[in-house]
């Protein structure tokens, strides 16, 4: 296929990072894991099954172990993914530190560190915490104790709100430990919303001011079809700091398809996005098939493997290679940090 780029070159030895892939797990007593709903074939719970192959009938644990091993596989297997943040899922606290009954999912710290162990060829960990945690603090060390390269948030789904001053400590904490915040931004289309506010990337300006690195999930776009569009403010938040970045999470999704050509526009925006897939969300680039052409995009979509279909469908539409290696500058400073998660 034209286009097509060996995994490493001779001029740029930087890895292939994809910042945004996302565990699922189900197994409440073995690895502190949840999806409510998940035994009534829930979409997260099924996807596996549906798009990669997972048996039906697996008890909840033998399901967690099989979609880490399928998914290590995939990873190992792809052409243009040299590793992948694999991304926890904390709950909903409120302003007491007391976990909120209305949480959907929880993908624990500690199970995401244990697939993490399993298979350091492939994965990073990115933790999930809560600020609101009586024992936030602590859980930073514990998780950087383990690995991690950031902290994830669903700010709209877990009811946080970035700017209150009560995570300066938390800020402070993260910055001491090199952690890198990734924070959804724009509107929420998975799990339960608290506020769709929240997800204003405008909300993000404490934790840049505090001097954090910061990656505004889906680099606050909205989605088409909603009333309030974010991404103009994460393009002005890109003018103010440079320690914030974005990425191209769920770009080939219906929601998101539209918006490949806001990032291509702008120079800023090439600059400070970096790859994300939002797996197992799985990559439509059939959307793209008024850039790429019918038959590219149907030939890219029925490729085998997941990963490299995103990779394509983005650097045959006209993402740059520097977007595809940018994050390992982020989550891998410097050479030493890449032998402490091998």
């Amino acid at each position: 296929m034209d286009g097509e780029i060996d995994r490493k070159t001779a001029q740029d030895n930087r890895l292939r990072i994809d910042c945004h892939v996302h565990l699922v797990a189900v197994d409440r007593k073995n690895h502190g894991s949840f999806y409510r709903g998940a035994d009534r074939n829930n979409f997260l719970y099924t996807a596996g099954r549906l798009f990669y192959g997972l048996h039906g009938k697996m008890s909840f644990a033998q399901f967690d172990d099989a979609y880490a091993e399928m998914l290590a596989n995939m990873v190992r297997k792809s052409k243009y993914c040299d590793r992948a943040v694999l991304l926890a899922n904390d709950g909903i606290y409120d302003k007491n530190g007391i976990f909120d009954a209305r949480t959907e999912s929880v993908v624990s710290n500690d199970w995401t560190a244990e697939v993490v162990r399993r298979y350091p060829d492939v994965f990073l960990f990115g933790a999930s915490i809560h600020p609101n945690r009586k024992d936030a603090l602590e859980e930073i060390e514990r998780c950087a104790e383990k690995g991690a390269v950031c902290v994830k948030w669903i700010p709209s789904s877990q009811n946080i709100e970035p700017s209150n001053e009560r995570y300066l400590p938390f800020y402070e904490r993260m910055l001491e430990r090199g952690l890198v915040l990734l924070s959804h931004t724009g509107y929420e289309h998975s799990l339960m919303v608290t506020d769709q506010s929240l997800g204003d990337p405008k909300r993000l300006s404490l934790p840049l001011e505090v001097g954090l690195t910061v990656i505004a999930a889906h680099s606050g776009t909205s989605g088409w079809y909603h009333p309030i569009e974010y991404f103009p403010n994460f393009l002005r938040l890109c003018e103010k700091y440079d320690n914030l970045y974005g990425d191209t999470a769920a770009f080939t999704a219906p929601e998101r398809f539209t918006y490949r050509k806001w990032i291509l526009s702008s120079d800023l925006a090439k600059e400070r996005v970096i790859h994300g897939t939002d797996f197992p969300n799985p990559p439509l680039p059939i959307l793209w098939s008024g850039t790429l052409g019918l038959k590219k995009a149907l030939k890219i979509q029925f490729m085998r493997n997941v990963f490299d279909q995103d990779y394509m469908a983005k650097r045959e539409s006209g993402f740059p290679e520097e977007h595809f290696r940018k994050g390992h500058e982020i989550f891998l400073k410097d050479n030493n940090a890449l032998e402490k998660h091998r």
